[in-house]
């Protein structure tokens, strides 16, 4: 049986491939990601944050990212859940292997009241986590950070400063590849034929999976990053756009590049890092938006998402 989940999206304007302010989801609770485990093998542990901002501080958030967690478990993982804050001291008395960050808009601070008030928005990261996290993976851990198009990623914007990352805050958009409804957020159908599925980066060169080299990946909707073009894992193609909200509703064009990138993987010290910017690339959710439905994604059954998620979490464990 599958719940159903009606949630307000936070700015109507931003997510124009679905032309509405409210969107009903349902969980997919069936679908399970075969593959051959690596259970009994190692002993590495993934600290997953819920403490800020992320989709795990809400109440329906591990559910929403059901099938990702439990090939985390089936793979042998010891799989954690933290409330501390992300700096230093508690990063080394936790001794994880990998730090999950899932979706990080600014927090919203309201000042005053009245005809004084005044709205503010700041990242839920303080100084110190940003320093603690990025010297946790210079010095070996591995980040699985995963943003969305605005306002889901804002709040990350100092940590990926840290890592030489470039962010483009707003949603990318191709004319091959429309949002839903001729949107201006693209649905992406990425494959090695079209170039959107870099095959040579180590995270799916190495063949991790045991499986076949994944072929279709869906990326529905998500916002613009570069650092290297060597780091791109799904790289956007050519003349991709980035449109960036304004403050009257309206939609202005930023920038058109070659160098975008929807995802992208690269050694930082002696760790590892992956930063992905569809928020819902893995997660277990059906959106039902004018009567269709569309699988977000990893349940996809036209789509590898599953067998890109499993390549990316033992690349980023080193487990090789």
């Amino acid at each position: 049986m599958k719940q159903i989940l009606s949630f307000l999206l936070l700015i109507s304007s931003c997510y124009v491939s679905y032309g509405q302010g409210t969107v009903e989801a349902e969980f997919d609770t069936i679908f399970h990601y075969q593959f051959e485990s690596l259970r009994n093998t190692h002993h590495k542990k993934i600290l997953i944050d819920q403490s800020h901002n992320t989709i795990y501080s809400l109440s329906y958030g591990k559910e929403t990212a059901r099938e990702m967690i439990r090939i985390m478990d089936e793979d042998g993982f010891n799989v954690q859940f933290t409330n501390q804050i992300l700096d230093s001291t508690n990063l080394t008395a936790s001794k994880p292997d990998m730090l999950v960050l899932h979706g990080m808009p600014n927090d919203k601070i309201v000042l005053g009241s009245g005809d004084k008030k005044e709205v503010i928005y700041k990242s839920p990261l303080s100084e110190n986590e940003v320093m603690g996290v990025a010297k946790y993976v210079y010095n070996g851990g591995s980040l699985l950070l995963f943003l969305s198009h605005f306002p889901g990623g804002s709040g990350a914007l100092p940590l990926l400063e840290a890592f030489s990352i470039k962010f483009r805050d707003g949603y990318a958009y191709h004319p091959n590849f429309p949002g839903h409804n001729g949107g201006l957020c693209s649905h992406f159908l990425m494959t090695p034929e079209n170039g959107m599925v870099n095959v040579n980066h180590p995270v799916l060169a190495s063949r991790l999976s045991g499986e076949i080299l994944p072929e279709t990946i869906k990326f529905l909707c998500g916002a613009a990053i570069y650092r290297n073009p060597e780091d791109n894992i799904l790289p956007f193609p050519n003349n991709t756009i980035n449109f960036t909200p304004t403050h009257d509703g309206s939609v202005d064009i930023e920038e058109t590049s070659d160098s975008y990138a929807g995802m992208i993987g690269f050694n930082f010290g002696a760790g590892r890092v992956i930063v992905c910017t569809d928020q819902g690339i893995f997660r277990s959710l059906d959106l039902l938006i004018d009567g269709e439905k569309i699988p977000v994604t990893i349940h996809d059954p036209d789509c590898d998402n599953a067998n890109l998620f499993l390549n990316s979490i033992r690349w980023l464990a080193k487990l090789q």
